[in-house]
């Protein structure tokens, strides 16, 4: 039985997810997107694993489904599953992703979600503390473990909607398109290693005599914000 997950990921709570599942493949949906990778014909089980950007489904997951789910044959996925990280709460956002499939003809078997550490930099007010981090990962491992049991069992829990999400579904769809971000920026400690290029889930950011330059393809995930090994990328 051949398991893929494909992760979208910034900080890498989302690849940490798909890690814990026995023998799976793991790929990223930045992979799939500029053709390095297609799914196998023979893949039995599919996982789908990414952070909740504005109670919904972030950009690349929508363009992964879409236009590299939904053109193929579909009918050797017995199993599709997906793990959503949080840094609240998902609201709708697994349904959202069962939508999403049913438009590509494909059946959610299974969805969770888990409270991580929130990496959206406009809606904190002050950094999340090593401790706060590491007890809110520590609450985080049971439902991670009762998950992976579910998984692999093949166990079913299909995502309910409530009141209003095609609203909610509309709203984040139209914020989570790619955009500029004047609000990011390199200050002048930068010492050009490249790792916010290397870390940018969607390409964009290049290297300009030694320093980053972003482009208009911005998601707002700030995986450059926060892996940054100098802390070199203010947001304003």
């Amino acid at each position: 039985m051949r398991t893929v997950i494909a992760v979208h990921t910034g900080t890498g709570n989302s690849l940490y997810l798909a890690k814990k599942i026995p023998g799976a493949e793991i790929h990223l949906i930045r992979d799939f997107l500029s053709g390095d990778y297609v799914l196998p014909d023979d893949t039995d089980r599919l996982g789908i694993a990414f952070p909740v950007y504005c109670w919904g489904l972030p950009w690349p997951v929508r363009e992964f489904i879409s236009k590299c789910l939904a053109g193929r044959d579909n009918t050797g996925l017995g199993y599709v599953f997906g793990l959503a990280t949080c840094g609240a709460f998902p609201l709708y956002t697994l349904h959202d992703l069962s939508a999403a499939l049913a438009d590509a003809g494909i059946v959610l078997s299974y969805g969770a979600s888990f409270r991580f550490p929130d990496a959206y930099l406009p809606l904190q007010k002050k950094a999340v503390t090593d401790d706060k981090a590491a007890e809110m990962a520590e609450k985080a491992e049971a439902g991670i473990a009762e998950a992976v049991r579910d998984i692999m069992n093949e166990e079913i829990r299909i995502p309910r909607r409530g009141p209003g999400w095609r609203l909610v579904r509309a709203i984040s769809s139209a914020a989570m398109k790619p955009r500029s971000n004047e609000s990011l920026h390199a200050m002048p400690s930068c010492t050009g290693c490249g790792t916010c290029r290397a870390v940018c889930p969607m390409g964009n950011i290049s290297m300009e005599s030694g320093h980053p330059v972003f482009g208009d393809r911005c998601i707002s995930c700030f995986a450059c914000y926060h892996m940054c090994p100098v802390n070199a990328i203010e947001y304003k």
